[in-house]
């Protein structure tokens, strides 16, 4: 949902041609950034979370993959999303939500290695 929102942010120009009603054309996109905003926010705690139970079962590798391949990445992405301003910055931001979505698929890895 995310990198959708981001997706019609970076295709504004040519949804509002063609009239179709997005997030950012119905809202705005001081709106749309909040929506995204909010639900990254919500990602990165529910992983927060998580990394203290990983904690807890002694995934520390798990837990250094998580934090660098995926937390930080999303504070870069909440950092650069009020900063964006054209198209070329949310098709950036875009791309990095699908590196992020990558590595979140990866980690799945550690589920067989510490299972």
């Amino acid at each position: 949902m995310i990198r959708e929102v981001i997706k019609d942010m970076e295709d504004m120009e040519g949804d509002e041609k063609y009239g179709c009603k997005t997030m950012p054309i119905v809202w705005g996109v001081p709106a749309a950034k909040v929506f995204t905003a909010v639900w990254i926010i919500v990602l990165i705690g529910a992983l927060v979370v998580l990394q203290f139970y990983a904690m807890h079962l002694g995934w520390w590798w798990s837990i250094l993959y998580s934090v660098a391949t995926i937390i930080i990445p999303l504070l870069w992405i909440l950092r650069k999303l009020y900063q964006a301003q054209v198209p070329k910055d949310y098709h950036r931001l875009s791309s990095a939500v699908k590196l992020v979505m990558l590595a979140g698929i990866l980690s799945m890895v550690f589920f067989k290695i510490y299972s």
